[in-house]
């Protein structure tokens, strides 16, 4: 009988201390949700090839790109097919952006709003491609899902940003499943949904982009060996790797 009293004393003790970390696990908020998303499609920094097929107006496309990211203002983008832009690419550095391409020989800045417009005419932007759309430049409102939550991007008054919203609806795992793009009159700019999600040494990434633009224009961005969190300094991103070619990295 002693025994039982002591199980069951020691029952309610447990109960008790479940349901006291029940009562301390505070729900997280929307900013610490937008963050843990931003992480786990960022990292620390990134590196991987890009495989692109655009279908613009009828017509496909084929691009290969190469993109390392540090952090989430340095970023180096570099075409690798088809052959005729082989060697152009994108530069984030310094609050600037730079655009080079082997036939005019020099880099050109250009201004921050290109970062949200879409690199081959349709698809992806810099941003999309750099990792870099979830940014700081927008409010952020949150709405509980059973499996995940949808966020809500405002941005802010002053921000160098073209879209009017973004929605996301993202898993528990803090994995984007889908971005909606907006215009400031509200109208949908278009729409990237996430699939195929791999891990990376714990980190959740997925490796197959759909965009559909809302003139019909369709991509589909295949991400190949990414990796995360590799040793990179913020000396890696200058003009000399954007215009050097391949022999400089």
């Amino acid at each position: 009988m002693k025994r039982f009293a002591l199980l069951f004393a020691g029952a309610l003790l447990a109960v008790g201390l479940l349901a006291a970390a029940q009562t301390d696990a505070q729900p997280l908020t929307a900013d610490e949700i937008f963050d843990r998303t931003r992480s786990a499609w960022q990292g620390e920094s990134f590196h991987a090839t890009l495989g692109l097929e655009i279908v613009l107006g009828g017509q496909t496309k084929s691009h290969r790109l190469e993109v390392w990211t540090l952090g989430e203002d340095l970023a180096l983008i570099r075409v690798i097919e088809p052959e005729e832009d082989a060697g152009s690419g994108y530069l984030e550095a310094d609050d600037k952006l730079w655009y080079y391409s082997p036939l005019v020989g020099v880099a050109i800045e250009l201004p921050a709003i290109a970062l949200a417009q879409a690199v081959f005419g349709s698809g992806p932007s810099i941003d999309d491609l750099s990792h870099g759309t979830l940014s700081d430049d927008y409010d952020v409102s949150v709405e509980d899902r059973e499996d995940g939550w949808f966020m809500t991007l405002i941005p802010h008054p002053d921000a160098p940003v073209v879209y009017g919203r973004l929605e996301i609806v993202v898993t528990s795992d803090f994995v984007m499943q889908e971005i909606v793009y907006y215009d400031q009159r509200g109208d949908v700019l278009r729409t990237a949904t996430f699939r195929e999600v791999i891990d990376i040494d714990g980190q959740l990434l997925p490796t197959l982009v759909v965009i559909e633009d809302a003139s019909g224009d369709r991509t589909i961005q295949r991400v190949i060996d990414p990796e995360f969190d590799l040793v990179l300094e913020a000396s890696f991103f200058t003009l000399e790797n954007l215009t050097g070619g391949s022999e400089s990295l």
